[in-house]
């Protein structure tokens, strides 16, 4: 499976360069180009551009993290309602600051959505600082080459997250370039919080190891194969790569539930597959054909 893939900006800009034929920057002389750059952007251009920095910084120190997410979940893990969720449940798996999601080339989200980011952030709101997210989708919309992320950030408190989302001012350059619709971006958005909900041990999550690796996968070695896949630069997760989909059978699928102390705390669990009304499928009309003709031939 072709999977969509995700470039940071230093790569993107590296690129051009040996395209250009011309020396690639280093990660800091890019920062610096950004420092510069921000007196001739809008303020909320410049905080745009930073955010994605920021996340292209993390990310890369952290050895690139990624969930691959396989068709068969993509529309379950959409179906989460933001307004049940608050977010001071939210939390970053792994003791991550970032992470990226990825969807198959040719399945993506709504047919547009090929990427998103996730990382941790900051956000100032009433003269409070507050723990909070920022969401970079990928789209498909490019500018001057390089691929160009629709991004939303809120806080992450007591509000639920779709209450947190309603609060935030609108941004001048929202209405730039290509428009996805409302829908596909709280959709993107319950993916989003549906994912980090697993938490770090979901039946969900399978490490992703070296491709030469992974048919002699076992309990005894995973750990190590692990390891070495991170050592040769690969540090991601499979979401429902297990999953078993039977066309005749409820399908196996994400459900949130509320577990700890006064049930108090949500989590998505993986609910089994089942037969729908079992009982009705055995009380179908049998037998009106008559006898059956056990002659040889027939």
């Amino acid at each position: 499976m072709k999977w969509n893939e995700y470039f940071t900006t230093h790569q993107m800009v590296s690129r051009i360069s040996r395209e250009m034929r011309t020396p690639a920057p280093t990660f800091d002389e890019l920062e610096q180009t950004l420092q510069i750059s921000k007196s001739s952007m809008a303020p909320d251009q410049w905080t745009m551009a930073a955010l994605h920095w920021d996340f292209d910084r993390a990310w890369t120190a952290e050895d690139r993290p990624y969930y691959r997410v396989y068709p068969s979940l993509i529309q379950m893990l959409c179906r989460l309602d933001l307004s049940t969720v608050s977010g001071t449940h939210i939390q970053m798996p792994h003791g991550l600051s970032s992470l990226l999601i990825q969807f198959p080339a040719g399945q993506e989200l709504d047919g547009e959505v090929r990427t998103i980011w996730v990382a941790k952030m900051q956000v100032q709101e009433h003269d409070q600082v507050k723990p909070g997210l920022a969401i970079g989708i990928d789209q498909g919309e490019l500018r001057r080459g390089m691929p160009v992320y629709l991004i939303r950030c809120f806080p992450l408190d007591e509000r639920t997250v779709r209450e947190s989302l309603q609060a935030l001012p609108k941004s001048p350059s929202s209405e730039i370039g290509k428009q996805l619709p409302h829908e596909t971006i709280l959709r993107c958005l319950s993916l989003v919080c549906t994912l980090l909900l697993l938490g770090d041990d979901s039946e969900l999550l399978e490490p992703d190891v070296l491709a030469k690796d992974r048919q002699r996968v076992s309990q005894d070695n995973l750990e190590a194969l692990v390891e070495r896949a991170r050592q040769k630069g690969k540090r991601g997760w499979d979401v429902g790569r297990g999953v078993e989909v039977v066309p005749h059978y409820r399908r196996p699928h994400p459900a949130l539930v509320w577990t700890g102390t006064g049930r108090q705390i949500p989590k998505i669990v993986m609910r089994s597959g089942a037969v729908v009304h079992r009982s009705v499928v055995g009380a179908v009309p049998a037998g009106f054909l008559g006898e059956i003709d056990n002659e040889p031939g027939t």
